[in-house]
């Protein structure tokens, strides 16, 4: 009890100091004081919460529900912010703490600068608010139990023990350019010095929000055992969409910092930025998105958030927009300069985060006027995916050009590079046989934009550059994408021990499959030997008997040349005479997508340190180790190989309509094995697939289908994209045919 009603009083201090920080006036109150203080009792108040949990304080109701006295520690620990009480309590933590280094670094500065002390203080007094009255970590149990009810064994993993606070570390990073936006516009008068200033904050954010998503985008890979690595969930859009608009940010902010122009526009990016950190945690804990992702669902929460979220985005958006005229600054150049085509980058990325965000909430829109459709993978990549491949072309050469630049420096080295990429592109084409359209689109891009940076890289002896490492990463993570969309080799297979089957160029043999308890669950771990290597692949399939649930632990092992390859299986359900259903998966150059990913990180954190330098704040690489963890089981299927072929794609294009935004052919439960068997069933009857799937909407209504069906309802989800984004770069050429003009 002691404890609870301590955390509350050091939560409810930090709260009279926030609102001192804010309104308190200056000579009574030193604000950035009160925000060190702030952030020394909310820190105090995370470890007292941290205690509880790895002491097993069951007076606490977030103990209760979200802990075990089996619990292994770790999870004990990760278990504090596997909820929304605790996660919440995270997030003001962080921000409580940019806010202390902001105090410290801007109170001997020149105006307005200052003035993001009290600022700041607001932001955090309506966040503290929030945790007070909506969420309270140090609520009491009533009666208090002798034992809790665990954590989601799905939140029961090394990557997701570290996957939030670095998430966070990104989402609440970017109020900081919120807030120094706000103070530019407050004031009237943008700095010289302001885009300098920011943009280490900027690099810094971003860095950790690409590590955030990556880290989560692994997770989905080996958590949830259907072998892919981006499900196109709302979730996982929530976090893709400021990451786009950062991705923006990181680009004008610098333009700003050299050039002196796009200042309105990176004002714009940085209040968008924040808005949709903000949107993702409002969609995330409002109970509006169906989601594998969900661990916090609460519309009275929701609401409060959204309200939050508009007193602190819609006035600022009010100010931008009486202060714009004063803000903007002409654009100089042509498309063909270094600013004219980042310019052209950010629209397109822009262009590509209202397509994501259409694609998400569309559903919402349509169902409160009483319809209900489901949109997935399929939508994602007709629209957003061939959006952003000229990204890719221009990575490949928009390093060439100076700022000063209206043609590329070096031009000779870019015709080797392109013919060197069209090379091995007919390689592709003509040797291995990439015949996808858009694949090979990709991969074309994919090609260029690496031997484009790698080329510049020489050029201009720049190896140890960010923006080197960043684009070079893309690049890479792009090759990974296609090579394992592409190439991979599935295999749903019942195998009795001993057995050996193939999957791709790999040969599996069952070897054994054995018993044993863990900590907080019973488990079976199947033993498979890869030919003619000795190295072994260890799949389980594990029963928490504290919540009552079965779970899967998926096994992955790179294979084949530079270790790039992945064998991937999952162990399903036992049969007579010791048979058992496994689920194996050979991807093909997967590892370079996780290389990609972790080479655009290291480049954000060489960026990052290069401009901190200068404030004399270094911040260290942080090194991730991640290992593979849970999936779910292998299922059923048919003799004959073509019906089999033909039940797969229907159990794809079907959602699960019980479980949380998983296909047929991923979820895990009961009801959805059911209507697997139903569909195969249905099949070997004859019946075709139009007739299956007339069948499905009947019963569960056309939401069913992940594929949006174009009518007039839909019209606005297919074709609104792609008339935004034809709008956006028509928009673009035309003010610059202008401006050509004049100099002419």
């Amino acid at each position: 009890m002691m404890l609870a009603y301590t955390g509350q009083a050091l939560l409810g201090i930090a709260l009279v100091m926030a609102a001192f920080q804010a309104f308190g006036p200056a000579r009574y109150f030193s604000a950035h004081r009160l925000a060190y203080g702030q952030a020394a009792f909310v820190m105090v108040a995370f470890l007292l919460l941290l205690y509880a949990h790895v002491t097993d304080q069951f007076a606490l109701l977030s103990v209760v529900m979200h802990s075990h006295t089996a619990k292994p520690l770790l999870y004990k620990i990760s278990g504090v912010w596997g909820n929304h009480e605790g996660s919440m309590l995270l997030w003001v933590l962080i921000l409580s703490l940019y806010g202390a280094v902001i105090a410290r670094q801007v109170k001997d500065l020149e105006a307005p600068y200052p003035l993001a002390i009290p600022l700041m203080g607001l932001m955090n007094f309506g966040f503290l608010l929030f945790v007070l009255m909506a969420c309270d970590p140090f609520a009491i149990a009533d009666p208090i139990p002798v034992q809790g009810q665990d954590l989601n064994p799905l939140l029961q993993d090394p990557s997701l023990a570290i996957h939030p606070p670095i998430l966070y570390m990104g989402y609440a990073g970017f109020a900081v350019p919120f807030i120094f936006s706000v103070v530019v516009l407050i004031h009237g008068n943008m700095p010289e010095s302001w885009a300098a200033f920011l943009r280490p904050w900027v690099l810094f954010a971003w860095t950790f929000l690409t590590l955030g998503v990556g880290l989560g985008s692994y997770w989905a890979y080996y958590e949830l055992g259907w072998g892919g690595w981006w499900l196109w969930d709302p979730v996982e859009n929530a976090a893709l969409m400021p990451l786009l608009t950062a991705t923006a940010l990181v680009h004008a902010v610098c333009t700003l910092a050299v050039t002196k122009t796009l200042r309105a526009w990176t004002l714009f990016l940085s209040i968008l930025t924040f808005a949709l950190c903000l949107l993702g945690t409002f969609l995330v804990r409002s109970g509006l998105l169906t989601s594998v992702h969900n661990f916090a669902v609460d519309p009275e929460r929701g609401a409060f958030i959204l309200i939050l979220s508009s007193f602190l985005i819609l006035p600022t958006l009010g100010l931008f927009i009486w202060r714009f005229a004063g803000m903007r600054s002409p654009i100089t150049t042509t498309p063909s300069s270094r600013q004219g085509l980042i310019l052209l980058m950010t629209l397109i990325l822009i262009a590509g985060t209202a397509t994501v965000a259409l694609g998400t909430l569309y559903p919402l829109i349509l169902e409160a006027f009483g319809q209900k459709i489901t949109v997935g993978a399929p939508y994602f990549n007709a629209t957003f995916v061939p959006m952003m491949l000229p990204l890719l072309v221009l990575l490949g050469f928009g390093l060439w050009y100076g700022w000063k630049d209206l043609s590329p420096s070096s031009s000779k080295w870019l015709l080797p590079i392109f013919c060197l990429t069209l090379l091995i592109v007919l390689v592709a084409y003509f040797g291995f046989g990439m015949r996808h359209i858009l694949g090979l689109t990709a991969f074309s891009g994919a090609v260029w934009a690496i031997l484009g940076t790698v080329g510049y890289a020489i050029k201009k002896k720049k190896i140890l550059s960010g923006t080197i490492f960043a684009h070079l990463g893309i690049g890479v993570a792009v090759l990974g994408m296609v090579g394992s969309s592409l190439g991979e080799k599935e295999v749903i297979k019942v195998v009795k021990l001993g057995e050996t089957f193939e999957v791709g160029p790999i040969s599996l043999s069952l070897q054994k499959v054995v018993s044993f308890e863990g900590s907080n669950y019973r488990a079976q771990r199947a033993t498979l030997k890869i030919n003619p290597d000795d190295a072994t692949l260890t799949p389980e399939k594990r029963f928490y008997w504290t919540q009552k649930v079965i779970h899967g632990e998926s096994a992955i092992r790179s294979v084949g040349f530079g270790r790039l390859h992945h064998i991937y299986v999952t162990l399903g359900e036992e049969y007579e005479g010791g048979q058992w259903s496994l689920h194996a998966y050979y991807k093909p150059f997967i590892n370079l997508l996780w290389i990609g990913i972790l080479l655009v990180v290291f480049g954000g954190v060489l960026s990052t340190i290069k401009r901190f330098r200068s404030l004399r704040k270094v911040f260290p690489l942080l090194m991730i180790l991640l290992q593979p963890a849970l999936s779910i089981d292998a299922h059923e299927q048919l003799a004959d190989p073509q019906l089999e072929a033909r039940a797969r794609i229907l159990c794809q294009k079907i959602l699960c309509p019980t479980c949380q935004g998983q296909t047929l052919d991923e979820s895990p439960v009961e009801a959805a094995a059911q209507l697997r068997r139903e569909i195969r069933i249905a099949l070997s009857e004859g019946q075709t697939d139009e007739q299956i799937m007339e069948s499905l909407v009947r019963q569960f209504g056309k939401q069913v289908v992940i594929i949006p069906r174009l009518d007039l309802s839909t019209y606005a989800l297919w074709f609104g994209p792609w008339v935004f984004f034809v709008l956006m770069i028509v928009a673009f050429l035309y003010k610059n045919r202008r401006m050509t003009l004049k100099k002419e």
